[in-house]
Order: structure tokens, then sequence, then C-alpha cells
């Protein structure tokens, strides 16, 4: 640790107990580090009694500013507190209880220092496999429970066609046409592959409906350009999942969407990203099985028509791959998250009211 955090430690603590004994009402608090965040822990937020929001930075309060949500500035001193970040060294105090998730599916990334989650009394994961890789690396909090980001899409919030429907009046999509979504990571590393197609959607549109979207830390240059393709769709919302379930396939690079995407059993194409320090081989093993790989665009045309007349190509490999994923795809998540809480509180005798 650097010596900022030495200097914010002690104060933080001192502070910390000093609330505890001047006021009695206990908190539970949500760490919403990225709008993101937040949209992943409503699934979970609807089975918990009120939570604090605490806004980490601008990004983000302008964000809940904008859905009307109420938030809280740091410090503060919560009895509990739930973030979708690896980031318990905020709360500095043995006393609070941590509840972590991971804002991406299953580890496309690889695990940072295994104290940074081994300090959470409990961290969520998307399957039971990614807890047995977890523990390999010393990990010992993970908990599978699924990835509540998905519910809705299983629960019958957005997997109806009333809520569909509206979205393809809203978006004005053809339904002779069928639909493309492509989807890019951030562009570190050589992972993202954006460069292959963005300046050849052209190309597409005419045959079918384009929608896109990118990794939020991806350069703001990407964004600008993107947005500006006529007659193609950049998706701004923080959950895509609804524009998951109408898209007939999905184009990607390395990022986790492909296995959200997975979910769904319908065709994925990916641009071939070579092994690095950022890649993982287990990861890039599973997209060689579920995706249709390619390296450039003109390759990418021909096969988008290979998937359409062959959509079921590759389903066996994509359900073993969401074995590997997904605890289950039930819709329940966020309840199973939200149930592992507030058994962990009530054996520790902490209770909130509804």
């Amino acid at each position: 640790m650097v010596l900022s955090y030495y200097l914010y430690k002690y104060p933080y603590k001192i502070a910390w107990y000093l609330s505890k004994l001047l006021f009695n009402k206990k908190i539970i608090a949500f760490y919403c580090a990225d709008p993101l965040d937040y949209e992943m822990f409503l699934p979970i937020a609807k089975y918990l009694p009120p939570v604090k929001i605490i806004a980490k930075n601008n990004k983000t309060k302008n964000y809940l500013r904008s859905k009307g949500i109420d938030f809280i500035n740091m410090p503060v001193f919560p009895d509990v507190v739930i973030m979708a970040r690896q980031m318990p060294y905020k709360f500095p105090v043995k006393s609070i209880i941590k509840f972590g998730f991971d804002h991406g599916l299953y580890q496309f990334k690889r695990w940072t220092a295994a104290r940074n989650y081994n300090e959470f009394d409990i961290y969520f994961v998307s399957s039971q496999e990614q807890v047995f890789i977890a523990k390999n690396y010393g990990i010992k909090s993970v908990m599978a429970i699924g990835y509540p980001k998905n519910d809705n899409a299983f629960n019958g919030t957005y997997n109806n066609e009333k809520y569909l429907e509206q979205i393809r009046k809203r978006l004005n999509i053809d339904p002779s046409k069928k639909t493309i979504l492509f989807s890019t990571t951030w562009n570190v590393g050589g992972l993202s592959k954006i460069d292959k197609w963005i300046d050849s959607l052209e190309l597409l549109k005419q045959e079918y409906n384009i929608l896109t979207t990118a990794h939020t830390w991806i350069d703001e240059s990407y964004k600008i350009k993107l947005r500006n393709i006529p007659n193609t769709h950049f998706l701004e919302e923080y959950d895509i999942t609804p524009y998951l379930i109408l898209a007939d396939v999905l184009i990607g690079d390395y990022n986790s969407l492909i296995g959200e995407f997975c979910a769904f059993d319908k065709p994925i194409i990916t641009f071939k990203v070579e092994p690095s320090e950022r890649t993982l081989p287990d990861i890039l093993e599973l997209l060689n099985k579920i995706s249709y790989q390619v390296n450039t665009f003109d390759e990418l045309v021909k096969v988008i028509k290979k998937v359409l007349e062959l959509p079921k190509e590759k389903s066996d490999e994509r359900m073993q791959a969401n074995k590997i994923f997904f605890y289950a795809l039930d819709g329940l998540a966020g309840k199973r998250a939200a149930d592992a809480i507030m058994n962990l509180l009530k054996k520790k005798g902490i209770s909130f009211s509804n």
C-alpha cells in the first residue's frame, strides 16, 4: 500500500468508531464507482432493505442525478458495504462487513492479488468454475451466484415481445432484416479489434440492421465516430442486455459481452486476438470453440451469411460454455446474492428495517 493509504486509513478508522458511538442507526451502503456498477447492482438491490448509494466521481453523480437517484459522498461510515470493484481498502475497518462482485462476466481478465478479494466477507462470482479457479489462486471469499446483470433477460422483464417491440420501434429496426451487434473491448494491449470494422459498416447497413457498442473506457474518438455512422445505432446505455436479445449475431473480440451473449445460444463471430500478457489461454480457447473467428472484414462478411444460414452450428459448444460462465440462467442471481448477504448479516446479529 502507498503512503496515502495509511494517511487515510487511521483518520477513517477513528471517525468510523466515533460515528458508531454517536449514532445507533445501522447503515448498509453501495459504493458506486461507475454508472455500470449501479446498473449491475439493481438486480441485487431489489431484494435488500434500503441501501445508501455512495457516488465515487462526477461521472457517476451525473448519471445518478439523471435517473433521479439520491446519493451521498465519501466519507461514509457504513456497517455493511457492497461494491462491484476490488476496493475494500476504501473502508479500512475490519468490523465493516464487505461484499463484492465482478463488474464483468466470468474471468476475461486476470485475478489481481488474492488479498484484494479475501478482505471481502463474500465476493460473488458468476459460476462454480470461477470459484474453482479463484481458490487455486488462494482466494477464499468467493461464492457462485450467477450473473445478476442477466436476470432481467430470463425473468420476463426484457424477454417479452411487448417490451422488445417497443425497442424495435424506437430504433426503427427493419423486421425484414437480420440484426447484427458489433462490440469491442477497451482499446489497450491489442485486445480491441474495432479498427477492423469501424470504417466498413457502411457496406453492411443496406442488408442488416446494425447496432454497435464499445467498452465504456474506450477512447472517446471511437465513440464519436460510432455515433456518427448513418443508419446504425450506437448503444449508449450501460446495460445493453435487451439488445442482446434482439440481435441475431454478435461480433466481438476479447470482451466479456461475448459470454453474456452466449447465454442466448445465438451465433457469435470474433476477430482473432493473439495471445499476450493481457489474455488468458482458457478464454482464448473458449472463444475459438464458441465463435467463428476471422481476421479481416472481408472474411467477416462471408461468415455472417454462413452463421445466419446455420445458426445452430456451435450450439453444443455454446451450451457447454454456459455451464462454465454461469451458475444458472434462471433470472435469480440477484436474489441469491441478496439472500447470501442477509443470511450473513443475520448470523452476525445485524438487522435492517425495510
